[in-house]
């Protein structure tokens, strides 16, 4: 990373980090580095992931689970954050210090992906 941006991703990645670990438990840690932190639901043998943010060098990534039906995701992630996904992925890329115009949508798709796990018998509240 250059060192003129590094501070901004750092940053940003420990701000969705805090957002993504507000559900564990009842979800689990999946992946746990200082660029990459993934957080998924485990019930029995089944396992979905609920979300991961990835540093990277200019951009930090940002995703959830692509198995969500896009209606579904309609309902649960605001038309904000899903013009900015833009593929069937459920992942898009933040810029620097962007993220800050994104806490909201952020904060209110985790908790509503968080009612929609428990709903769909995906986590044991």
């Amino acid at each position: 990373m250059s060192q003129a941006n590094k501070p901004l991703v750092d940053k940003s990645f420990e701000i969705v980090r805090q957002y993504l670990q507000s559900v564990v438990p009842p979800c689990s840690v999946a992946v746990d580095t200082p660029t990459h932190y993934e957080v998924v639901a485990i019930n029995g043998d089944e396992k979905h992931v609920f979300g991961y943010v990835v540093a990277h060098e200019h951009v930090i990534t940002i995703g959830f689970n692509d198995k969500i039906p896009a209606h579904d995701l309609k309902e649960l992630i605001s038309e904000h954050l899903i013009k900015k996904m833009g593929d069937a992925h459920h992942r898009f890329e933040v810029r620097d210090a962007d993220i800050h115009s994104l806490t909201k949508d952020l904060q209110q798709a985790i908790e509503k992906l968080a009612r929609y796990y428990n709903e769909k018998g995906w986590t044991k509240a």
